[in-house]
């Protein structure tokens, strides 16, 4: 089972994008091995040239598993210190009463004392560097209220969003959870940009995604990058988009229990009906006849089974 492309599949993503703008907190998503596996948001100076230094970033990711095992033996968040001194809690994510990762908020300095755990040793050895010492100075300090408060929070999304995909969602037990949101064939760029750009879409497709957002998003002009995105995939950036939302729909129509419209929306789809027409349009019938020929029963053993 890939989990991180179940923790990418689960929405999880926009709802600590969300959480963070709101809060200011900096937060990512780690899988098991304490791999970054959503964009870092928020994350300070100080801890993005922490992570830019090989031996420090192997401690950081050490800290991120420690802190995410500490918080599913405790079965809550866990508010713990990083090898670098700075407070960070974690966020078990269960999915199916299978633990897929983490999400790891903080980067913060404490206002009032509080005993903490240490889950690594605190390693002195980036006080040596004159930048690292400014950039510390200009972490943020939060009362240990609000952080817990924070911490509570981000729970509760993380559940309620987690609880709100897997209610009525059918696994096949011959199918990995990934061929429910990502293409059986990928489209590989050696392009860094658009390769970015190809990620981006596979984790965004059921958004209101536009062009324009992705272009920003790997740093390039609307108009570059749609010639520069069509000369590298082959097609251009609304059918490949497209594209990517068919082969959603055909997964969540044959594996799901979700209504034609409710699925229309969740890939992005303001319309129902231009979605139904799409759909007819690239496989020749209606989304209603593609389930009827193609829907999977037995949910609850097919799912028990997944998830196994």
């Amino acid at each position: 089972m890939n989990t991180d492309l179940i923790l990418e599949s689960q929405g999880i993503t926009k709802v600590i994008q969300n959480f963070a703008y709101a809060t200011g907190l900096a937060v990512v998503l780690v899988n098991l091995e304490g791999k970054e596996v959503s964009d870092s948001i928020n994350f300070s100076k100080f801890c993005r040239k922490i992570r830019n230094n090989h031996v420090l970033n192997e401690k950081c990711r050490a800290s991120d598993r420690c802190g995410g095992l500490e918080a599913t033996k405790a079965n809550r968040p866990c508010i713990y210190k990083c090898h670098a001194g700075l407070t960070d809690f974690s966020i078990p994510i269960e999915i199916g009463g299978t633990l897929v990762g983490f999400a790891l908020c903080g980067q913060v300095k404490l206002d009032d004392p509080v005993n903490l755990d240490d889950v690594q040793e605190i390693d002195k050895s980036w006080m040596k560097d004159p930048e690292l010492l400014e950039y510390y100075d200009q972490v943020p300090q939060i009362d240990c209220k609000r952080l817990l408060a924070s911490a509570d929070l981000l729970e509760t999304l993380i559940d309620d969003s987690v609880k709100g995909k897997l209610d009525v969602m059918v696994i096949n037990d011959k199918s990995d959870i990934k061929s429910l949101f990502a293409s059986d064939h990928p489209i590989k760029s050696n392009h860094t940009r658009i390769h970015k750009a190809i990620r981006y879409i596979e984790r965004h497709y059921f958004e209101d995604l536009r062009l324009e957002d992705v272009a920003e998003y790997v740093y390039l002009s609307p108009h570059y990058f749609s010639k520069l995105f069509k000369k590298e995939v082959g097609v251009g950036f609304n059918h490949y988009l497209n594209s990517q939302r068919l082969i959603g729909a055909e997964k969540m129509l044959q594996y799901s229990d979700w209504s034609v419209s409710r699925i229309a929306s969740n890939l992005g789809y303001s319309c129902s009906s231009y979605f139904c027409k799409v759909f007819k349009n690239a496989y020749g019938m209606t989304p209603q006849e593609f389930r009827d020929e193609n829907f999977l029963t037995h949910k609850e053993d097919l799912l028990q089974n997944a998830m196994i």
